[in-house]
Order: structure tokens, then C-alpha cells, then sequence
């Protein structure tokens, strides 16, 4: 699942589009996706999902599905945008697009096949994280964050932790950072300055390995992804480099 070529980062706007396999999720009617990265190792991997047909069958992998843009129905429950669904391997899934269809940002466990079958959607967890209050976010340690980065947590447990994360505009933290856990990013909107590597903007993905050192940070508009790791995140500090402050790096990097 993990074992991945950091990806630092992409915009999803510039990915192409590829078909889908016969027999992968997404297949059914012609679906198209876009590879954001992907485990060779077991099959493991994150792709944007555009749907218009029913999708129905059973799932071989466990999926996190987070509806990106569209409306539709899962287990004839009403399926909105910003939707999240969490699907147990071997469940059985019944999602009907609306006319509009459906875009799902889709991180699959292992091989994203959908094989015949139905069942009655027994252990999928369905959220919408728009009801669910904003905590403070607790990745620094006992380093105080300024005000204004917030998170909702969506799924825990063993091997993984899925949240939101937000910061509200003019939202900086003056220091590199790191954390040692995989960490998983899609910019759902705003703008994010990290560090020298530029602005990652509304679809925006990175994928990084544990302990690499990126930043600082700076939010001109404030900014929501959706973030996926292996376990609880914790922080490490470092100071910049002579001339890579945050204000010095966001005065040339928002002026492109």
C-alpha cells in the first residue's frame, strides 16, 4: 500500500485520462480515471474515478471514496459532493451516478477490482464530514500552531488515519517540517505554499515517504485536503535555510 515513488507534487488538472480495465472499479460504462501513484508491489493505488453508470459488485480491496464533484446514490443512500465513504474489502457496493455522474477521488488498499456479486453493503461507512465539527489539529507535539489550522477525522485505526485538514487564509508556519509516517494529500481547495517546491493549489496531490522535511507553510486564501497516513502524525521542526522564509518564498511564488 505504502510502497510508493514520492510524488511532490502533482496538479491533477494536468494528469491524463485513461481508460479502465474490464473487471476494475470504474469499468462499467466506460469510466475514465487518473493515476496519481501506485504500489506495484500489491496493486495498491489512488486515482481519480469519473463514473456516469451503475456501479455494482463486490469490492477486492478496501476503498476510501471521496466524492470530488457530482451526486448519486450508494446502497440507495443519497451520495452528495464532499462525501466520505470508507468500503471493507469483499463488500458489496451498488453506486448509481445521477445524470451529472460522479467524480471519486479513490484510494484503493490493493487491486481496484469489482467483481459480480451483490450484498447489502454490511460494514461501509458512509460520512458527510460538512455536519461534523472542526477540532483543533494536533500534529505539532508541543509546538504551539498558530490559530487557524483545523481538522476532521474521518477514520482511525490500525495502519491508517484519514482527516481533513484546513487553515483558514493567512495561515503560516514559519519552520520545515517532517513526519514520520507516509502521507497522503489531495487539495480539495485553496492554495498551500510549501516551501521552495512552489504553491499546490485546488487539485493539487502529493505522496511522501516518512521523515521528509518540506515547508514552510503559507495559505493566502486558506485552504481543505483530504489527507491519508499510516498512523497518528506527529511533527518535527527545522529552521529554514538563509532566504527561505515563508514570506520570502510566498512574495515570488504568488506572483506567477
Amino acid at each position: 500500500m505504502w510502497q510508493r515513488t514520492d510524488v511532490d507534487f502533482i496538479h491533477t488538472q494536468e494528469v491524463p485520462w485513461d481508460p479502465i480495465p474490464e473487471g476494475m472499479f470504474g469499468a462499467l460504462g466506460g469510466g475514465r480515471k487518473q493515476v496519481l501513484s501506485r504500489d506495484e508491489s500489491d496493486g495498491a493505488e489512488t486515482a481519480i474515478i469519473r463514473v456516469r453508470d451503475r456501479q455494482s459488485g463486490i469490492l477486492a480491496s478496501d476503498v476510501d471514496l471521496y466524492v470530488h464533484a457530482g451526486e448519486g446514490t450508494i446502497g440507495g443512500q443519497e451520495l452528495l459532493t464532499g462525501d466520505f465513504v470508507h468500503v471493507p474489502a469483499g463488500t458489496g457496493i451498488d453506486i448509481r451516478p445521477s445524470v451529472r455522474g460522479l467524480a471519486l477521488y479513490c484510494g484503493f488498499w490493493g487491486p481496484s477490482a469489482l467483481t459480480a456479486g451483490s450484498g447489502d453493503g454490511a460494514g461501509l461507512r458512509h460520512l458527510r464530514p460538512e455536519t461534523m465539527e472542526w477540532e483543533p489539529a494536533g500534529w505539532s507535539g508541543d509546538v504551539a500552531l498558530h490559530p487557524g489550522a483545523m481538522v476532521k477525522r474521518l477514520r482511525q485505526g490500525d495502519g491508517v488515519n484519514i482527516y481533513l485538514a484546513a487553515m483558514m487564509p493567512g495561515w503560516h508556519c514559519e519552520e520545515e517540517e517532517s513526519h514520520p509516517v507516509y502521507e497522503e494529500s489531495f487539495k480539495i481547495h485553496g492554495d498551500v505554499l510549501m516551501g521552495s517546491r512552489g504553491v499546490i493549489r485546488e487539485g493539487g496531490y502529493f505522496f511522501r515517504s516518512p521523515d521528509v522535511f518540506h515547508g514552510p507553510l503559507y495559505s493566502r486564501s486558506g485552504t481543505m485536503s483530504l489527507i491519508r497516513s499510516d498512523g497518528p502524525t506527529t511533527t518535527t521542526y527545522r529552521e529554514p535555510p538563509a532566504g527561505g522564509t515563508w514570506h520570502e518564498l510566498a512574495r515570488n511564488a504568488y506572483s506567477r
